[in-house]
């Protein structure tokens, strides 16, 4: 029997089989597979084509794969530019590892598709590009599935204002408004908020940040940007400031807030930080999300690196100091030029069974660093991508 009778024989064994198992069944067990074993396997029968392009079944499958199959997402630089996705599990059973050239964890992109990675829901990634670093420039987006090799044309692109011109004096998010089931790209400058919907492809300015009036945004590169959690996106900023110069003689801690923009309502809410915070940190604190719960992230005297986590979204009673680790035990010394590049550090990802925490950061930064909260180990990464990475689950999520 040649290869491709056996192929064919196979084909005709699994189409039987769709006949005789509910598909209540089929779909219990489709819904465990990884994306690029659901793509092949669409092409088996028209049943099971039918069922993994359900918008049903890819809901389904995006929960799944939410809780179990995590990725981290990153930039590489070079002739053009190369989105690489990278399974957490692989990281985490061996810091060693390096990325490997498998064709299907990256994604060539043009030199001009992508600047920087601005924000990762539901499977999809928000990719924004501009047409230069000195000049007022164009900025524009596309949203991409790398699971899918899926990517949108270009959305959103908007001349930007000159004032904003260098540095870029903007801030991105990305999100997924629930009420709505749309996704939406937020900029937010200074004093203004403007929002993409691409339900409708067009960019409104929704009400100012009034009382968060001059609300402080650093550049493009800024590793503060917007991040997204149960239907809102959310800043850190300090109030009242019009600049970073002189950070942080000029200011204090009651300037510190999150502003927390829903993205149903369009409307803002401040979230004060946790009381335990009582000085300003040496270096701009960070907000990420950890186990679907908002997190804060500050330095304590250059010697410890402490991370908050808000238990409740939206109830501030709720934090809750969640590490306090020393940088000896990290082997960053404050002292030396290797602190510049683990300053704006933030957490990333948490293993499964909790003993082991991914910490990323600033742009310069070459090696994320694994914390095993047992015995208080730290362990560098191998150099690889962690040019704005970014917590990532795969899905079979499109957008039209």
């Amino acid at each position: 029997m040649n290869t491709s009778q056996a192929n064919s024989m196979n084909s005709n064994n699994t189409i039987m089989s769709c006949a005789f198992l509910p598909v209540e069944l089929i779909v219990e067990v489709l819904s465990y597979l990884p994306v690029k074993s659901l793509i092949r396997w669409k092409k088996v029968c028209k049943l099971w084509n039918t069922l993994i392009s359900d918008p049903t079944f890819v809901e389904l499958h995006l929960q799944r794969s939410t809780r179990r199959n995590r990725h981290i997402a990153g930039v590489k630089y070079g002739p053009g530019c190369i989105v690489v996705t990278f399974p957490m599990n692989h990281l985490l059973e061996n810091p060693s590892i390096k990325i490997a050239n498998n064709p299907y964890y990256r994604y060539q992109l043009n030199g001009n598709d992508c600047f920087r990675v601005v924000g990762s829901c539901n499977g999809l990634l928000c990719l924004v590009s501009h047409s230069s670093l000195f000049r007022p420039r164009n900025i524009w987006f596309h949203i991409l599935n790398p699971a899918t090799r899926k990517m949108s044309k270009i959305i959103g692109s908007f001349h930007q204002p000159y004032e904003y011109r260098v540095p870029s004096k903007l801030k991105f998010a990305f999100g997924y408004d629930n009420s709505t089931k749309t996704y939406k790209v937020v900029v937010l400058s200074s004093r203004e908020v403007h929002v993409f919907s691409l339900g409708d492809n067009i960019w409104r300015k929704i009400s100012s940040l009034t009382p968060f009036d001059h609300v402080v945004t650093r550049d493009l590169a800024s590793v503060n940007k917007g991040v997204y959690l149960s239907g809102t996106v959310n800043w850190f900023a300090i109030r009242n400031k019009l600049s970073y110069d002189n950070y942080p003689n000029d200011i204090t801690v009651e300037q510190f807030v999150i502003i927390s923009l829903d993205l149903g309502t369009e409307t803002y809410k401040q979230l004060l930080l946790p009381r335990g915070v009582d000085e300003v940190p040496y270096v701009e604190p960070t907000i990420a999300v950890l186990m679907d719960c908002l997190c804060f992230s500050h330095h304590l005297k250059r010697t410890h690196f402490i991370i908050w986590q808000m238990m409740e979204f939206g109830v501030e009673q709720s934090w809750t100091q969640f590490l306090r680790i020393s940088f000896q035990n990290l082997h960053v010394d404050a002292r030396y030029s290797d602190w510049s590049n683990y300053q704006f550090m933030f957490p990333l990802c948490l293993s499964k069974n909790g003993d082991t925490l991914i910490l990323a950061g600033s742009p310069r930064i070459d090696r994320a660093i694994l914390y095993n909260l047992r015995d208080n180990r730290a362990e560098r990464a191998s150099k690889s991508v962690w040019c704005f990475c970014e917590d990532y689950a795969e899905s079979l999520v499109s957008i039209r």
